[in-house]
C-alpha cells in the first residue's frame, strides 16, 4: 500500500493495522501503549508471523508490565484463557478471534503472516465438528448409521428425510401428510431428518418421530405442521445424543426380562446372588454397564454416611459412552445430587478426579468428546469441582470414595471384569495410594482453575472442542429440550440430567451472563 494511503490513528498517529476498521488504534482505544520499536524485536515478529497468541501474550505483557487479568480484558479473555495460551495448553483456531487480536493490538501489517484457513461455518453462526455421520441423500432406505462403541453395539436408526416447506425464526416447518403421519405412529425409534439448504449449504435437522409433533405443534397448527427447531440440527451435539440414547434404549429394552429378574438383587448385602443371576441371564455389555453402574452407586450410598461429609471421588470414565451413563441412567442423577456438596464453595478441597489420558482424547470421536464434556458439566452444576489428570500410569486405579485418614469405599464397575469390584479398604497401603492419586491430580489437573466456569473452559480445550461453539449449541437446545430429539423408551433413562448440564452450559454464554 502506498505511504500516502496509510490510515493513521487520530490519537498516536501511527499506522492502522489492515485489520483495524476504526480511526484509532485499538491499543489506544484501551489505553494500552505499546511502543513503536517493539514491532521491531525479532521475537515479536516470529510471533506476529506465526500468529503465536500465547507468545505475543508474554511479549506484550513482558513489554507494558500487565497482569495477566488486566491484559485479558484488553482483549475480551479471561485471565485463566491467557494463563494456558502462555503455556501452550490453548490454541485459538476461530478466525474471528485471531481476527479480533490483530484489530486490539493493531499488528502491523506487514509482519502478520497468512491468516488461519476459514473454518467451515452453518447458518446460525456455528463452527461444527464433522465426526458425526449424516443421512446419505442417494442411499434407499434412508438410514442414519451409528457406530458400535466398546459396549454399545450400534446399528441405524430407520429415517424419513424430507424437505422442509419454510424456515421461520428457528423453527423448520413441514405440511402433515399420509407418509408423516405414518412414521409419527411407528412404536419404534425412528427419525424425521429435515433438509434445507440455507446460504447455499444443505443442512440436516433431526427429530425423534413419535415425540416432535408432541414437544412443538402449536395450538392453531397441531393437524396441519410440524415444526422442528433448528436447535436439532446434526452435528457432534445432536449425534452423540442420539447415538447414546438410541444405544442404551437398545441395550436395555433388549434385555428387559433379564433386568427385571436382576436389578432387584443390586442392593443386597450379599451379592452372590446377583452375580450368579447375571451370569443366568447373559446380559448384553450395555445392560451390563446399567447393572454395574447401579451395584456401585446403592454400595456407595449404602457406606456413606460412616465416612463422613467430606469425601473425594476418583471416577475411571475416559470416554463419551462411558459418562453418557452420568447423563441418561436417572439412577446416576439421584447418587450424585445425593453426593454433591450441600453448599458448592468455590475452592472446595473436594470433588471427582478424572484419568483421560491425551492418547484417549486424540482417537475418540467428536460427538464422544461432547458427551463427555457435558457429563462433567452436569457435576459442576451441583457444585462438585472436576479434576483432570492425563498420566496414563493413573488409568487402571480403581474407582473409589476416599476420607483422607479414615478409610475408603472401593467401587469399580467401569472396565471392571465382571459386573463391578466392590469394597471397603483401611489399609494405610492402599489409603496413601488413593490419596496421592487424588492430591497429584487435584494439584496438576490440566483444568485446573478457581471458577466452575474456567474449569469447564479448560476442559473443552483439553478436550479438543470449541467453547464458543459449545456455549452456542447448548444455549439453543436448552431453549428447547431434547425430548422431541431423542426421547427415551426405557424406564431407566432419563433426560433430566442431559438437560441440566446443557443448561449449565448455556448459561455460560455471554448472552446469559
Amino acid at each position: 500500500m502506498d505511504s500516502s494511503q496509510q490510515r493513521r490513528c487520530t490519537s498516536c498517529g501511527s499506522t492502522l493495522s489492515r485489520y483495524s476498521a476504526g480511526t484509532r488504534c485499538g491499543p489506544c482505544q484501551r489505553g494500552l501503549h505499546i511502543a513503536p520499536e517493539f514491532w521491531d524485536e525479532a521475537p515479536v515478529q516470529q510471533a506476529v508471523a506465526a500468529w503465536d497468541l500465547g507468545a505475543l501474550c508474554r511479549l506484550i505483557r513482558s513489554h507494558t508490565g500487565l497482569s495477566q487479568a488486566a491484559f485479558a480484558r484488553i482483549v475480551s479473555s479471561d485471565q485463566s484463557e491467557i494463563s494456558r495460551l502462555e503455556r501452550g495448553q490453548r490454541i485459538i483456531k476461530d478466525r474471528r478471534r485471531v481476527l479480533q487480536w490483530a484489530q486490539v493490538l493493531n499488528f502491523p501489517e506487514h509482519l502478520a503472516g497468512q491468516l488461519p484457513s476459514r473454518p467451515e461455518r452453518t447458518p446460525s453462526g456455528i463452527e461444527p465438528t464433522f465426526s458425526a455421520p449424516r443421512v446419505a441423500a442417494d442411499a434407499e432406505p434412508r438410514q442414519l448409521h451409528l457406530p458400535a462403541g466398546k459396549s454399545l453395539t450400534g446399528g441405524a436408526l430407520p429415517t424419513l428425510t424430507l424437505s422442509a416447506d419454510s424456515f421461520h425464526g428457528n423453527e423448520l416447518h413441514i405440511r402433515r401428510g399420509a407418509e408423516l403421519d405414518g412414521w409419527m405412529r411407528t412404536p419404534s425409534r425412528a427419525l424425521l431428518v429435515v433438509t434445507r439448504t440455507i446460504d447455499g449449504a444443505s443442512r440436516q435437522f433431526a427429530a425423534d418421530t413419535r415425540y416432535v409433533t408432541r414437544a412443538n405443534a402449536a395450538p392453531g397448527d397441531r393437524d396441519h405442521v410440524l415444526r422442528v427447531p433448528a436447535a436439532y440440527e446434526l452435528d457432534d451435539l445432536t449425534f452423540g445424543i442420539v447415538w447414546a440414547v438410541a444405544g442404551f434404549d437398545a441395550a436395555l429394552l433388549g434385555d428387559d426380562a433379564g433386568l427385571h429378574a436382576v436389578l432387584p438383587l443390586t442392593g443386597g448385602v450379599d451379592l452372590d446372588p446377583l452375580f450368579s443371576a447375571v451370569r443366568d441371564e447373559d446380559l448384553t455389555p450395555g445392560s451390563l454397564m446399567f447393572v454395574g453402574s447401579q451395584t456401585s452407586a446403592r454400595y456407595i450410598l449404602d457406606q456413606y454416611g460412616p465416612l463422613g461429609d467430606a469425601p473425594v471421588f476418583w471416577t475411571r470414565e475416559q470416554t463419551g459412552e462411558e459418562a453418557a451413563t452420568w447423563l441418561l441412567f436417572t439412577h446416576k442423577l439421584d447418587y450424585l445430587r445425593r453426593t454433591a456438596p450441600p453448599v458448592p464453595e468455590p475452592k472446595a478441597t473436594i470433588g471427582r478426579a478424572f484419568c483421560i489420558p491425551a492418547e484417549v482424547v486424540a482417537r475418540s470421536p467428536g460427538y464422544e468428546r461432547v458427551l463427555l464434556f457435558l457429563a462433567i458439566a452436569l457435576m459442576e452444576s451441583l457444585g462438585i469441582t472436576t479434576w483432570i489428570t492425563e498420566i496414563p500410569d493413573l488409568a487402571d486405579t480403581d474407582g473409589f470414595v476416599l476420607i483422607p485418614r479414615r478409610g475408603a469405599i472401593i467401587a469399580s464397575w467401569v472396565r471392571a471384569e465382571g459386573v463391578s469390584k466392590l469394597g471397603r479398604t483401611m489399609r494405610p497401603a492402599e489409603l496413601h495410594a488413593f490419596a496421592d492419586a487424588i492430591g497429584h491430580t487435584a494439584a496438576h489437573s490440566v483444568t485446573a482453575a478457581d471458577l466452575a466456569r474456567d474449569r469447564l473452559i479448560a476442559t473443552a480445550d483439553y478436550l479438543q472442542l470449541d467453547w464458543g461453539w459449545a456455549t452456542r449449541r447448548c444455549r439453543q437446545l436448552a431453549s428447547v429440550g431434547t425430548a422431541a430429539l431423542a426421547r427415551p423408551r426405557s424406564h431407566l433413562m432419563g433426560l433430566e440430567g442431559l438437560d441440566t448440564a446443557c443448561r449449565f452450559v448455556a448459561s455460560q454464554h455471554p448472552l446469559n451472563r
